[in-house]
């Protein structure tokens, strides 16, 4: 078989193989191979800091740091230069055999169970999931508008049993609240794979296989640009969504990354719950702010609380204070534009669910695994969102996001099933 690889300037959200079965496992570890490129861009250098290794153990005390010496022009060169290799439209690269998607998958089907659709990113990465398991030649996509509750995963789950050979969960709920239809899902021969709520180091419950998405690359980036700004010298309010295990992977990277980099400062940790979110998460950020006026970044781990510290920092009226943040919903993108939010890791629902799709392919196929299949981040700001689509012109949701990531990898993908 042969390999293709497809170079890239920055992405690396990744989805790292070696794909860990909490029930069992079932891979051939054949299909080596020369590799290729198809790209009509130029690949830069990686900087040896892009992939660091992120601790097993509980993210470090940031609420205050021990004075180091301040950063040297080349230390702050170092990480600016990390920063900009996200800065641009990514393109598609992958480390992975070509294989035949349409045999794979000729008359199967797949049932995508996600969290509920009324956080965008979701709702629009399900869709997009229907069109990618279509082109890889899935004869049918069961992807039902989801409320998110036990409920409605197990009962998906009972009707994956008669129409789908291989299901794929989004989202952040327990599996532990499943555990009895996913086990009568996998006694019918089904694998189920788990995606999109736990960190590329830790294994979801009962699952065939969780997909490992390296959520900590959102956080480091964020604790980047806030050393950045203030030459090492920060102040922050870290907002974390306590009911996400994603929320808090991204954490972990952005309070390793902080302690590595920061000269001085320190960064208190606020947490509010999904029911807070629009009804007193707002307040409590507000009350934060002005306890302490000496706070210069509120640093949001979930895109879904970026309303509440918006408000929040109207309200005290600060115009030095400054959020950052990292998502993917139209929203997110929206705050950026209108210069409410100084700077987002930007995520893509599109090239998510190619990658979803792709591995799933694989794992149905009992192909080898791939090393790595990387799911992009960019770093927007309002100025280079504003330039991006002052290139060119768009339409509707779907246009802005390729304003952002592009569509490379939706031909790359192509090449890769051979379709």
């Amino acid at each position: 078989m042969k390999k293709h690889q497809v170079t890239a300037l920055l992405l690396t959200t990744v989805l790292a193989a070696g794909l860990v079965s909490a029930c069992q496992q079932d891979t051939d570890t054949s299909g080596q191979g020369q590799s290729s490129e198809v790209s009509s861009q130029q690949q830069i250098s990686r900087s040896p800091r892009e992939i660091p290794q992120i601790s097993q153990e509980e993210p470090s005390d940031i609420t205050g740091l021990e004075s180091k010496p301040e950063l040297t022009a080349s230390q702050l060169n170092e990480i600016n230069t990390y920063i900009d290799q996200y800065r641009d439209i990514p393109v598609f690269r992958i480390d992975s055999e070509n294989i035949s998607a349409k045999e794979i998958t000729k008359g199967k089907s797949v049932s995508l169970i996600c969290d509920s659709f009324s956080d965008t990113f979701t709702s629009l990465l399900a869709s997009q999931f229907k069109d990618a398991a279509k082109s890889a030649g899935f004869s049918a996509v069961a992807a039902e508008k989801s409320d998110g509750t036990p409920a409605f995963y197990n009962s998906a789950l009972e009707k994956a049993v008669d129409s789908s050979q291989i299901v794929v969960m989004f989202g952040d709920i327990d599996k532990s609240v499943l555990v009895t239809s996913i086990e009568q899902a996998q006694a019918h021969g089904i694998r189920v794979l788990s995606a999109g709520n736990v960190g590329e180091t830790v294994k979801d419950q009962c699952v065939d296989y969780t997909i490992p998405i390296e959520y900590a690359l959102p956080g480091r980036l964020l604790a980047d640009w806030a050393v950045s700004q203030t030459k090492g010298k920060v102040n922050a309010l870290a907002v974390n969504n306590s009911d996400s295990m994603v929320s808090t992977a991204v954490y972990k990277g952005f309070a390793e990354e902080f302690k590595k980099q920061a000269s001085s400062g320190y960064c208190t940790v606020l947490s509010g719950t999904q029911v807070e979110f629009g009804n007193g998460l707002s307040v409590k950020i507000r009350e934060a702010l002005e306890k302490d006026p000496n706070l210069q970044y509120i640093v949001v781990l979930d895109s879904d609380m970026i309303p509440d510290a918006i408000e929040a920092a109207a309200q005290v009226g600060r115009k030095d204070l400054k959020i950052i943040s990292t998502g993917g919903s139209i929203a997110a993108l929206e705050a950026v534009e209108n210069n409410q939010i100084d700077m987002l890791v930007a995520q893509s629902y599109e090239w998510t669910a190619y990658a979803m799709v792709d591995y799933t392919v694989r794992v149905l196929g009992k192909k080898t695994l791939p090393d790595v299949i990387e799911v992009p981040v960019r770093v927007l700001t309002p100025d280079s969102l504003k330039a991006a689509k002052a290139e060119g012109s768009f339409s509707g949701m779907k246009g802005f996001y390729e304003i952002c990531f592009g569509s490379n990898f939706v031909t790359g993908y192509s090449f890769l099933w051979s379709v």
